[in-house]
């Protein structure tokens, strides 16, 4: 079966988000909605009305598969699982490299990324996405503090700490990206 990608648009990142939650375990709409409302995922929380032909649209492009289900004394949902293709897509979306361009402004959408590897990608490729991320982050840091350095909108209060701030969550990130580098890679080490 043709990927994803070439059975018409790229999916959204929603879109994506959905397929691996589905791909980490089965789950209905409803499932869905609970999960986005009662988790940190809620920087997704969709409406009904995204969420439900979200899932269909994967379903009519044979990414997920529906089954009906009953239970007692409840309406019927739909529960979704994983095709094979969309399993495939699923672990394209988590190999896709880090883009420097926006490693700071898809910071949530790589975090998501980062918490769907687990049990889909070897602790290597982990390393490696982490890896790219710090890597991508340490750049940004340079380039934004070169950027202050040469006084470029640091004559003004506001910009120049909105600069600052920028800096402060870029390293906070760079630090959290090399010690869950280091807690992945341990376990390997020990083996």
């Amino acid at each position: 079966m043709a990927s994803a990608q070439a059975t018409g648009r790229p999916l959204t990142d929603f879109e994506q988000v959905l397929l691996g939650l589905v791909a980490s375990q089965p789950r209905s709409g409803y499932g869905l909605r609970k999960l986005f409302t009662e988790s940190p995922a809620s920087v997704y929380q969709p409406s009904p009305g995204a969420l439900y032909p979200a899932l269909r649209r994967l379903a009519d492009r044979g990414l997920l598969r529906a089954e009906t289900t009953v239970s007692s004394g409840r309406r019927a949902q739909r529960l979704y699982s994983v095709t094979s293709a969309g399993r495939a897509a699923n672990l394209d979306w988590l190999r896709q490299p880090i883009d420097p361009a926006t490693v700071t402004i898809s910071r949530g959408l790589y975090m998501m990324r980062f918490a769907l590897m687990e049990d889909q990608l070897t602790p290597d490729e982990v390393v490696a996405f982490l890896t790219d991320l710090a890597n991508a982050l340490t750049n940004f840091i340079a380039a934004t503090e070169a950027y202050r350095a040469a006084g470029v909108e640091t004559s003004r209060r506001h910009p120049a700490l909105a600069l600052e701030h920028g800096i402060t969550v870029a390293r906070a990130s760079l630090q959290w990206a090399l010690s869950a580098r280091e807690a992945i890679a341990e376990p390997r080490a020990a083996g």
